[in-house]
């Protein structure tokens, strides 16, 4: 059993799988498979369960640096990317796109992903920002 390794819980269906896993810093997401009938809808859909499983975490979309899209035909990248650019912004991730036979259930995309827990960081951050040197504002103090 590895001690230092954290889950957020089983992946649907798999009983020795999990959704994320996170050791140190690093976040491990298992491929999320889309659900609905266009590759919009799958987009969305897996995307959501990306954010369901690092929620767990306290983490958001823009702490995952790395995916990795898995799509039944190539030629949905572009209606992948319109829908995906609703949950990234910039500074964008890094995205590596292939095409496979099938997937699970018949859908049309999966995405994995990886990212970097920041949030001590990102506190830090905020707390040195304090113009008044009080630790107790999260950065919003006010003269």
């Amino acid at each position: 059993m590895n001690v230092f390794l954290n889950s957020t819980g089983k992946q649907e269906g798999c009983d020795c799988v999990s959704k994320a896993v996170m050791l140190g810093d690093f976040v491990y997401v298992s491929a999320q498979t889309g659900n609905g009938e266009t590759i919009e809808e799958q987009t969305l859909t897996a995307c959501n369960k990306v954010l369901d499983a690092i929620e767990d975490f306290g983490l958001q979309m823009h702490h995952l640096v790395k995916f990795t899209v898995y799509l039944t035909d190539i030629q949905n990248k572009t209606s992948f990317l319109q829908a995906f650019k609703n949950f990234v912004e910039a500074p964008f991730p890094a995205c590596s796109f292939v095409e496979v036979n099938n997937l699970e259930e018949n859908a049309l995309v999966s995405i994995e992903a990886l990212g970097v827990n920041t949030l001590r960081y990102e506190h830090q951050q905020k707390e040195s920002a304090c113009s008044n040197g009080c630790h107790g504002c999260n950065g919003g103090c006010h003269d």
